[in-house]
Order: structure tokens, then sequence, then C-alpha cells
């Protein structure tokens, strides 16, 4: 997966206070390409922009972070510093490990069923994002105390609704519903 990155992962720390450990995202447009994200008051504090599945931006209040992929790696980059890595957990396309600011986590989406999950080693919940049927609206919560739990929710909502739409196209060609 390459490096641990360096990046202290006090990145968007006021911002993650601020926001409590919860967050919305809604799409702007009919194409989803682009999402509002919502504070728990409903007020817009920034929003995700999608460029296809490799590549996304976010911006916030003063901080912005660059989503790619290369291969089956990923990575966020904010000012020029990698925040986090992330790459599947052996051949698996539903699991990833995720490393920021020198901790590791597990994380398993499901794109048929909208939702990803990152935990810790331990098994406690980092981060949950869970989108409608519809992927219309996503709510996003992560652990406050964390540092990285931003990003790594940041992250996951980027990552669900990017392979979502590809997930519904390779299962239907395929008959199947259940990764």
């Amino acid at each position: 997966m390459g490096s641990i990155p360096r990046t202290a992962s006090s990145w968007g720390y006021d911002l993650q206070q601020s926001l409590g450990g919860s967050f919305t995202a809604r799409p702007r447009g009919l194409l989803a390409a682009k999402f509002a994200l919502l504070d728990p008051r409903d007020e817009r504090f920034g929003w995700l922009r999608l460029r296809g599945l490799s590549v996304a931006e976010f911006k916030s209040r003063g901080y912005a972070a660059t989503l790619k992929r290369s291969g089956t790696n990923f990575r966020m980059v904010a000012d020029s510093e990698e925040v986090l890595t992330a790459a599947p957990k052996g051949r698996s396309v539903d699991e990833l490990e995720i490393l920021c600011g020198g901790r590791t986590y597990e994380a398993r989406a499901s794109f048929f069923r909208n939702l990803a999950v990152a935990s810790y080693p331990d098994g406690e919940r980092a981060a949950r994002v869970s989108g409608g049927l519809t992927g219309r609206s996503y709510e996003v919560t992560f652990a406050t105390e964390d540092g990285c739990a931003l990003p790594v929710a940041v992250f996951l909502l980027w990552h669900v609704a990017a392979n979502r739409r590809r997930a519904y196209r390779v299962g239907s060609q395929t008959g199947g519903g259940v990764m």
C-alpha cells in the first residue's frame, strides 16, 4: 500500500469538533456529481465533488483535499501532504485497509446497501456512511475524539457514492445483487 501518511491527524480538527460527529451529504443535480455537506443544523459547511471513479475534491471552511484512485489504491492529499491511504484487503472488493495518522482502520463497503463502515482493529466504529436506496442523501457519523475520523468518513462517502452506480451496472449484467 505504500508508506504510512505523515500528515498530522489534526487536519480539519476544529471542523470535526464543530460538526459534533455527524453530517449529511445531499447531491446537487441529477447525476450526483457534487454533494452539499450539511452540518447537524442543516447548514452547508462544504462540498464533495466527484470526478468519475478516480478523483474527487473536498472543500470546507478553508480545508481542501483531493481524493485519488490509482489502480486499486487510494489516497487523500491536503496541502501537498498525504492525509490517508487505502487499499483493498487481499482480493476483496468490499474490504479496505485505511491508514491515517499512524492508525489502521478496517473498512467494509456494501455498494448495493449504500453503506460503509470503518472500524479500529478492536472492532469499535470510527466512521459510518449510510445512504438511502436512491442514493439521494447520505448520513455520516464519525468519532469526534479521533483526528482522522473525519477524513476517513469523507473518504468512505466518496468511495460509496462513486462506486454505487458501477456496482449496480455490474450486478445487473451478471444477474447478481449480493457482493
